[in-house]
Formats: C-alpha cells, sequence, structure tokens
C-alpha cells in the first residue's frame, strides 16, 4: 500500500472493512496489484514521471492522487483523485503505445512537436508495408488500401500527398510500415492481444522518425459486421496522425484519443472529426477547398487503384473461375484480378486471394481477366490467355516478345479460348473453345491440321468449359460454375457420379446442396455400360456392374487422341 505505515491508521482500515458497507471494499482501497499496475502504467503514458534509479521510495500519495486527477480529466472520467472502477477499466483498454503527456501540467492536444519543429518540411511524402500480418485474414492489398486511406484522411485537410514506393538505393520512403510482435527493436515492445495495439514515430532526421508499428498479435480486421477484432483503418488512421507530428488529444470526439473507440466506418468516406483537423492544420496549413471524395482521386494512388476492400474480393466458394491451371504441381484458381493457390498437399496457400498484377511481373495493367492458362511441357513455360492474345512467363517474369495472338496455335482470328491444356498421354496441347477444340504439337511447336474437333470426343464433359487442367495424378478435371469433372489418366469417359462440387474438394468450402447437372451436348444412343477405369498400372479395376464396352471404347478414343 502507499499510505505511510501507521499502527493506529492501519487498525482503524482494518475496522473499516469488517463493518458492514454499502459500499464495496474496492472502491475504499484498490489492491496492491491494482496499485502497482496502476503506478506502472501512469509511468509509462506521461502521468507520472520515470522513477530515479537512486530512490527505492513509492510515489508520494499526494503525487499519485494528482497523477490519476489527470488521467482521468484526460479521458473524460470524473476527478476523483482514486483509482475508482470507471479509472481501472480505463487503464485496461486497448490502446496506443505513445505517452498522453510529458510530465503532469498537459491536459489538452500539446502542440510542443510543432514548436520544436517535429513535422515534414514537405508536402509529399512516400510510405511502403514492409511486412504484413501473418495470421490476419485481411490481404496484403487490402491492408495496403487501407494505409492508402488512412494516410489520405489527412492529406485531404492539408494538400499533402502521399505515394507508395519501394526502398530502394538512393529513395528511402519517409513512411514505413511494419507489423511487429513483442520486443522489435524500438522502445515500444508489444504485449500480445489487447493492450498496447500500435505506435508510431513522429517525423525528424532519425531513421525510425515516421515509422508505424502494428502489433500482429492483434485480430486485425475491417468491415467485421459482429465487432469482433481490431479495426485496422481506425488504428492506422490515429497512428499516421503521430507520424505526422501530432500527440494525444483529450478531446471527447479525436481519433487522437489515446484509446481504441471501435470501426471508424467507409474509408472512402472517413473525414478528421473537428479536433483533429485543426490540429493538423496548425501544423500544415490548410489545403485546397475540395470535398474528400473529389480530392482522393486527385491524388497518386498506390499500384492498385484504391477502392473499398470488402467490395474487391471476390468469393472463392461460388465457383465459375476464369481460368484453372496446374503449374508445377500447384493448382491457380484465377477470377478477375485475383487468384488463389492450391499447393500439391490440397491446402490452400490462403484463403484470401493474391493481386494478379502483383505476381505476374510485366503482365499488363489493362489485362484484368485471365481467360485461359497452362505450364508449357517443352520447357515450363507459363501462358497467360486473355482475349485473342497470350502472354509467356519464365516462373513470374514476362518474356520478351510477348503478348502473341492465338493464330499461332491454329485458331483463328479475334478467338478467344476457354480452356487450354497439355495431355501427358500424347503431350500435345488442346485449347477449347465453346464445343470445340483445336490441337497443338508441342514439339514440332505446329497446330495439328484437320481442326476444330468436336469437344463430344470427351464422354460426358461440359460444353464451354471454364478451363481443363491435369491434376499430379495424370487425372483430367474439366471445371464448369461450382462443378467438376473428372476423367481417370488416359480415359476419355467421365468418372461415374461426375459433376462432383468443385468448393468443398478443392477450396476449402462448406459443402452445400447438389447443383442441378450441367447441359451436355446431345449425343447419338449407346450401349449400356460398364464404368471401368484403367488405373496407372494398366490394369482395370471395377467400378460398377456392366460390361466392357467403355472400356475399349475410351482406348479407342484414347488412340484417336494420341494419333
Amino acid at each position: 500500500m502507499w499510505l505511510p505505515e501507521c499502527p493506529v491508521l492501519t487498525l482503524f482500515l482494518l475496522l473499516l472493512l469488517l463493518l458492514p458497507s454499502p459500499v464495496p471494499a474496492r472502491a475504499l482501497e484498490p489492491s496492491a496489484q491494482d496499485v502497482s499496475l496502476s503506478v506502472d502504467w501512469l509511468t509509462r503514458y506521461g502521468y507520472l514521471p520515470p522513477p530515479h534509479p537512486a530512490q527505492a521510495q513509492l510515489q508520494s500519495p499526494e503525487q499519485l492522487r494528482d497523477a490519476i486527477k489527470i488521467m482521468q480529466r484526460f479521458a473524460g472520467l470524473k476527478e476523483t483523485g482514486l483509482m475508482d472502477e470507471a479509472t481501472l477499466s480505463t487503464m485496461k483498454k486497448p490502446r496506443c503505445s505513445l505517452p498522453d503527456v510529458l510530465g503532469v501540467a498537459g491536459l489538452v492536444r500539446r502542440r510542443r512537436y510543432a514548436l520544436t519543429g517535429s513535422f515534414w518540411k514537405k508536402k509529399k511524402l512516400f510510405w511502403w508495408v514492409q511486412s504484413f500480418p501473418q495470421s490476419s485474414a485481411l490481404s496484403q492489398d487490402t491492408v495496403r488500401s487501407l494505409m492508402y486511406y488512412a494516410l489520405n484522411a489527412w492529406g485531404t485537410e492539408v494538400g499533402m500527398t502521399f505515394e507508395e514506393a519501394e526502398p530502394r538505393a538512393g529513395m528511402e520512403p519517409e513512411l514505413l510500415i511494419d507489423f511487429a510482435r513483442a520486443y522489435h527493436k524500438d522502445s515500444y515492445p508489444f504485449d500480445g492481444p489487447g493492450g498496447t495495439l500500435a505506435h508510431a514515430f513522429f517525423p525528424g532526421d532519425h531513421p525510425i522518425s515516421g515509422d508505424t508499428h502494428f502489433d500482429d498479435e492483434e485480430v486485425w480486421t475491417f468491415g467485421a459486421s459482429d465487432g469482433s477484432g481490431t479495426d485496422l483503418f481506425a488504428v492506422a488512421v490515429h497512428e499516421f496522425g503521430h507520424a505526422l507530428g501530432l500527440a494525444h488529444s483529450s478531446a471527447p470526439d479525436s481519433i487522437m484519443r489515446p484509446f481504441y473507440q471501435g470501426p471508424a466506418g467507409d474509408p472512402s468516406k472517413y473525414q478528421l472529426p473537428h479536433d483533429d483537423r485543426e490540429g493538423i492544420q496548425q501544423l500544415y496549413g490548410k489545403g485546397p477547398n475540395l470535398s474528400p471524395g473529389l480530392l482522393i482521386h486527385l491524388l497518386p494512388h498506390p499500384l492498385l487503384p484504391p477502392v473499398f476492400p470488402t467490395i474487391l474480393i471476390p468469393d472463392r466458394c461460388s465457383g465459375h473461375f476464369d481460368a484453372i491451371a496446374n503449374i508445377r504441381g500447384e493448382v491457380f484458381f484465377f477470377k478477375g484480378p485475383w487468384f488463389w493457390r492450391l499447393q500439391p498437399s490440397g491446402q490452400l496457400v490462403s484463403s484470401r486471394p493474391a493481386k494478379l498484377h502483383r505476381f505476374w511481373e510485366g503482365l499488363p495493367e489493362h489485362v484484368v481477366t485471365v481467360n485461359a492458362a497452362y505450364s508449357r511441357p517443352s520447357d515450363g513455360r507459363i501462358l497467360l490467355f486473355s482475349g485473342d492474345q497470350f502472354w509467356v512467363f519464365q516462373d513470374r517474369k514476362l518474356e520478351a516478345g510477348s503478348p502473341k495472338l492465338v493464330t499461332e496455335l491454329g485458331l483463328p482470328p479475334k478467338e478467344t479460348v476457354d480452356a487450354v491444356f497439355s495431355w501427358p498421354q500424347n503431350g500435345k496441347t488442346y485449347l477449347i473453345r465453346g464445343e470445340h477444340y483445336w490441337r497443338y504439337d508441342e514439339a514440332v511447336q505446329s497446330p495439328d491440321p484437320g481442326y476444330p474437333k468436336s469437344l463430344n470426343l470427351w464422354e460426358g464433359a461440359p460444353s464451354a468449359p471454364d478451363d481443363v487442367t491435369i491434376g499430379n495424378k495424370g487425372d483430367t478435371f474439366f471445371f464448369k460454375g461450382t462443378q467438376y469433372w473428372r476423367f481417370a489418366p488416359g480415359s476419355v469417359v467421365a468418372e461415374p457420379g461426375s459433376p462432383f462440387h468443385m468448393g468443398p474438394d478443392w477450396l476449402d468450402c462448406p459443402a452445400s446442396a447438389p447443383d442441378p447437372p450441367a447441359p451436355r451436348p446431345s449425343k447419338s444412343p449407346r450401349v449400356p455400360e460398364c464404368h471401368c477405369e484403367i488405373n496407372q498400372a494398366g490394369s482395370s479395376s471395377p467400378r460398377l456392374p456392366g460390361i466392357l464396352f467403355s472400356s475399349l471404347l475410351s482406348l479407342l478414343l484414347g488412340t484417336v487422341l494420341w494419333s
């Protein structure tokens, strides 16, 4: 306890505790642990001076009471000078790591940083996200979009511009953003979930000036309807206020209050509260008299067009992919400017999609949809098709000479491709459009004559598939909508039970009600058949009772394909 040691006073307090009272004992006297933690909290956030190394005594009762009153006034609480329930509860709220005041005199927004020259002396700053949250459900591109909007919430008020730029020789962005854990080589170690959320460093000439750090152990969210997690946009706006030179504010509606206040709403429509607007304009002056909605489009955009992130990201479980391809053992699912990757183990690399142009370096920005893709077996090059053109990549880098026209592969001019794959049984590449396909000989780099031919060759396959790909065990898979059809290695007859549901089997999606079978091309009547397949060792494995006609037909059709 911090009360003076006095036997009479101690006996009096014990009698008070034993007597019945309508006031809880906690309101009269906090626990020793509460006192210790509160003193640490008040010292950390500037309400008490740090203890002198040569002094072992505790803070005096008067000094502690005054510090508590200042903290209560700053937080908008009743000034009791006691560690009551409301005060202790406020101290336990998630908050920014930086102090609220310097010493015990500051009761309102402090402007000493502006007075001492701690602000940027230019109106254009560069920023870069060096590391992203490891366990968050937010994609990297969503994080980048939120950073963009959070910075421009300040920029619109003072006419500052913020441009995303990767660090390189001779140019280091002023604002570097990291997601880190525990001790991370500065004076403000993080403390895990809850507690301190983030911090930023004021402008200056030090290498760390302007940098912003977020605790990677927090559950960062954006637009969560259930209010779970911590809204990254709201915290980013607060921290960028520090990076531009503002300290904490005691104004009730200020984004610069030190305590987390919940989601801040739509980033594209967000406007600073009055107190914060006045604070930033005292540092940098007023910007042009433009509405935020207009100015946001005049400022330099990040590498992505900034848009409301929750609208952009598609739902992988809805199917209907633009292209699906097996590339070096991983299956890529393309949808618009996004794609997912399925590892050979069957696990998604991430439930959130990656951005097309961030991965395929050199793909023109106007190409926003990949219609088909495959990995060329002859040299491992990766071909991405869009419209009547295709681009050739070595690994992730675009090769010189791209784009090329699909006429080089035997298709007529202006034709687009629904699906493309190389069949391992003969090494030929098949290009599908609607109910027809063309065949290209990779060995001689020339289209085979006599095409197109009918897709009816693959018994049971859907017309105009979204794409076709080869599995790692040699199976052929046709995809369309939310379904897929499996063909055993070497077989041109769909496996019994096809089509199957794509989401649960490929994309870690919940099972759904059966879809109606996709329409199939009309075919001539066929003899009842046995659903047998030829396994990789070449032996037959019966699947349903019947006769052997289907297997013989599959082998005959396979001979046609191989020839």
